[in-house]
């Protein structure tokens, strides 16, 4: 069981994500610490060493965590380059789309938020999610601007995208592997990107540790399969996710990102028009 499935290159064909929309961390019921249950230490006890459900669930956990860790998303990354699937011909329809998880994160400026926060402020976002410098790299080609030496994230960039794109942002979403990075990404690493990013962006350059706000299950659900490879994601404003692509890009993928952006511009013109 801790022997990993090889990895098989597919194309997305369907929407995939989580069922059910997303909520505001504060709006989740939050159960009592000090239950009867909690502290009936005797019981927790033998419940993890000897009942069958809870040992059962612990151990596949530990299973997969070793079937699939860090050799094996290295191995999977030099083999596939982060190309893990290829992006779909055209964005999912809204009615048919799933939804992207809410979890809590930091800002470059050190503000701490849920993810919604930032996603609520424009009608669509482009999320651009890595743990690592490769997967930072691998996503460049999406952001570069056409018949240009620049690209979306530089200072003058960034101006340009807000004319031809007025509805929708550029978040980047940084998640640590372990702890260790995660205090290079905290307090290490912005104290150089506040003068490279534009200002602008400082609030949609988001921190967070990988495993506290994402479980490997979840990440599946995302296609977030390898730490290595950098992930793009098109999320609207019911927080579903409507395109999305991993890797290098071809030029067809550079391509439909920007189509799916103008297609769902819009489709959101329209459906102001009927209301």
């Amino acid at each position: 069981k801790i022997v990993p499935k090889p990895h098989k290159y597919f194309k997305i064909s369907k929407p995939f994500g989580f069922a059910k929309p997303p909520l505001r961390l504060q709006d989740k019921d939050s159960s009592p610490i000090f239950t009867l249950q909690n502290l009936n230490f005797p019981k927790r006890l033998w419940d993890f060493y000897f009942d069958g459900v809870t040992r059962r669930t612990r151990v596949e956990a530990i299973q997969k965590d070793l079937a699939y860790g860090g050799m094996y998303d290295f191995h999977v990354y030099t083999k596939t380059k982060g190309r893990l699937f290829e992006s779909p011909i055209s964005f999912f329809r809204r009615d048919k789309s799933l939804y992207f998880p809410n979890f809590r994160v930091k800002s470059l400026t050190g503000k701490r938020m849920d993810l919604m926060d930032v996603l609520d402020q424009k009608k669509l976002s482009i999320l651009r999610v890595y743990s690592t410098d490769a997967g930072f790299e691998m996503t460049n080609d999406y952001f570069k601007i056409k018949n240009s030496e620049d690209n979306y994230m530089s200072e003058n960039g960034i101006e340009v995208f807000n004319q031809e794109f007025p509805n929708t942002q550029i978040v980047e979403i940084v998640l640590s592997e372990n702890a260790s990075k995660h205090f290079i990404h905290t307090f290490v690493t912005p104290g150089k990107l506040l003068q490279q990013r534009p200002k602008e962006q400082h609030d949609r350059y988001l921190i967070a540790r990988r495993d506290n706000v994402l479980s490997r299950d979840d990440r599946e659900k995302l296609l977030m399969t390898n730490a290595y490879s950098g992930y793009v994601y098109l999320v609207d404003d019911s927080y579903k996710i409507r395109w999305a692509g991993s890797g290098w890009p071809t030029e067809q993928e550079v391509d439909g990102l920007w189509k799916a952006v103008k297609g769902i511009h819009k489709e959101n013109s329209m459906r102001l028009t009927k209301k």
